[in-house]
């Protein structure tokens, strides 16, 4: 299911939400920080960019994992059969595209339509519904090898799935091996009494990890404790991806659309070389 120890990956959102070939100059900056991989937006992602940007990692000698998320046309929790069917087909798409980079793991919001709330709890139909979408999807992703890792967001940005606790129950729900839980340093912080706790509460569950600050800017530079972090992860014996994530004003729009309206760190070198210190460097 997973590797023989964690491996170093660095989010390509902190440049915006689409693959873009331009920023295959920072494949090379990766290697020399030690990165094992790049955590590539697909969604909207031509079969030509896919073609390109696998050769590219190809010679940069890094593996890849997507990243994704649900839309209101193709909404997991949505009464309508056929939005819940036009999901699962995004799903399976947004895992095309991951296996189409060499990834193993397609990450992100993808249990309900992201920037949408119903201004109520969450319901027992709408959880239902999820399950039932996941379950289908995980069983079509299966055969591209691309396990779909299931990531709670904090209130803020999302009402349907918010906890450690809610994700890894909401993925024993599913029971399929092609599901599995992700968590965000930074959404827990915002929604977890300790961090520690949460990523106990997903031992089992637990399949991809981003590691965030609170202000989403350079790790280190915030409230985030990621050597407690990184030592709750080694009690559960973890072994999937670390993938540093930071976000920026590189792409304007994306960063107003993530409220980020000041500079959070002094460029992505600075944010590649903090993130890359997360984690020892082998002897």
């Amino acid at each position: 299911m997973v590797t023989s120890a964690p491996r170093l990956g660095f989010s390509f959102l902190y440049f915006g939400p689409r693959l873009d070939e331009a920023l295959h100059r920072w494949f090379p900056r990766l290697v020399h920080h030690g990165y094992a991989g790049a955590e590539l937006p697909v969604v909207g992602a031509t079969p030509a960019q896919l073609t390109a940007t696998r050769k590219a990692l190809a010679a940069n000698g890094l593996a890849a994992t997507g990243v994704g998320f649900a839309t209101v046309e193709a909404d997991p929790l949505s009464p309508d059969a056929a939005v819940r069917r036009a999901a699962v087909d995004h799903l399976v798409r947004l895992a095309e595209h991951t296996a189409a980079l060499g990834g193993d793991v397609l990450a992100g919001p993808i249990h309900s339509a992201y920037g949408r709330f119903s201004e109520q709890p969450p319901t027992a139909d709408e959880f239902q519904r999820c399950v039932e979408v996941l379950r289908a999807a995980g069983e079509r992703s299966q055969p591209l090898g691309v396990r779909l890792a299931v990531e709670p967001l904090n209130r803020f940005e999302c009402y349907f799935l918010n906890t450690a606790a809610a994700c890894s129950a909401l993925v024993r729900a599913v029971g399929h091996p092609n599901v599995v839980g992700a968590l965000d340093t930074h959404h827990a912080h915002i929604e977890e009494g300790d961090l520690a706790d949460a990523i106990r509460a997903m031992r089992g569950t637990l399949g991809h990890v981003q590691l965030s600050e609170n202000h989403r800017g350079t790790p280190g530079t915030g409230q985030v404790d990621f050597a407690r972090v990184l030592q709750a992860l080694r009690a559960i014996d973890y072994r999937g991806w670390l993938v540093v994530e930071a976000f920026s004003r590189h792409d304007p729009a994306f960063g107003s659309a993530l409220r980020i309206w000041r500079a959070l760190d002094h460029g992505p070198e600075d944010v590649l070389a903090a993130g890359s210190r997360l984690l020892p460097r082998p002897s």
